[in-house]
């Protein structure tokens, strides 16, 4: 059972999310491990398995429209020999109509009612994001970044969502969240050796708690793994396979 804590943790965030659905399963680029990454394809598949959060990826095209994309560079995902930011948004719908812009992602959120997890990655998109958010009452949203400087940039600004700091192995979570700002602390140690889970200790998780911090999870699709970290008094967990969490809730 999941501590009270956490969930105390998630109303203080203003969202809705009843005890018994933590942890989040928050789709990884959506139900990305189905459906093209970062689509609204994907993040619609996702809400249809279950997640209550999308994870998603924030880029900057040359006339300043805040788009969802991991990449800047369009080759790894669309096969295009072309830069999101030397692009205006018109010029890359023409050329890659799935990359949606952030507001269209949003409105589907809203519509499925689902949150939106979000990484930042280009400087800028931070505060595009947040007035996003703010003109349509979201409150089911999180803003994060491993670039430490734009979350504190966010915090520094009087931004009043939850913020994280995304943490990478061998990285000290806390010192980089009391850095930032941060009231999540998102652990990416999915390639931490065949047991990530351990990681998350007893010391880490009391050290979090006693910082009035939460956690979430990197992305998982190993059964074995997802039927440990389920357990933990973590606020979401995320992965390319929503189904999985679902198939897991199911047996347990």
């Amino acid at each position: 059972m999941i501590p009270a804590y956490v969930h105390e943790l998630a109303l203080r965030y203003g969202w809705p999310v009843t005890a018994a659905e933590l942890p989040m399963t928050i789709g990884h680029r959506g139900a990305s491990g189905h459906k093209r990454e970062n689509t609204l394809a994907a993040f619609q598949l996702a809400a249809d398995m279950g997640a209550r959060m999308w994870e998603l990826d924030t880029q900057l095209t040359a006339d300043g429209i805040c788009v969802v994309s991991h990449d800047d560079h369009l080759q790894r995902v669309f096969g295009q020999d072309l830069h999101i930011s030397k692009l205006s948004f018109s010029e890359l719908r023409a050329v890659v109509p799935d990359v949606p812009s952030f507001a269209e992602v949003a409105a589907l959120a809203r519509e499925t009612h689902c949150g939106l997890y979000v990484e930042l990655k280009a400087a800028g998109t931070g505060q595009l994001v947040w007035q996003e958010l703010l003109a349509n009452e979201q409150r089911f949203a999180c803003l994060g970044s491993f670039d430490v400087a734009q979350v504190r940039e966010l915090r520094d600004s009087g931004c009043d969502y939850p913020l994280s700091v995304l943490v990478r192995v061998g990285h000290d979570p806390h010192a980089l969240a009391d850095r930032a700002g941060a009231d999540i602390i998102h652990l990416c140690w999915e390639n931490a050796g065949p047991r990530p889970q351990d990681l998350v200790d007893a010391a880490l998780i009391a050290r979090a708690r006693s910082a009035g911090r939460g956690i979430v999870l990197w992305h998982e699709e190993r059964p074995d793994i997802i039927a440990d970290i389920v357990m933990l008094p973590v606020l979401g967990i995320c992965t390319d396979l929503p189904d999985l969490f679902q198939n897991q809730a199911k047996a347990s």
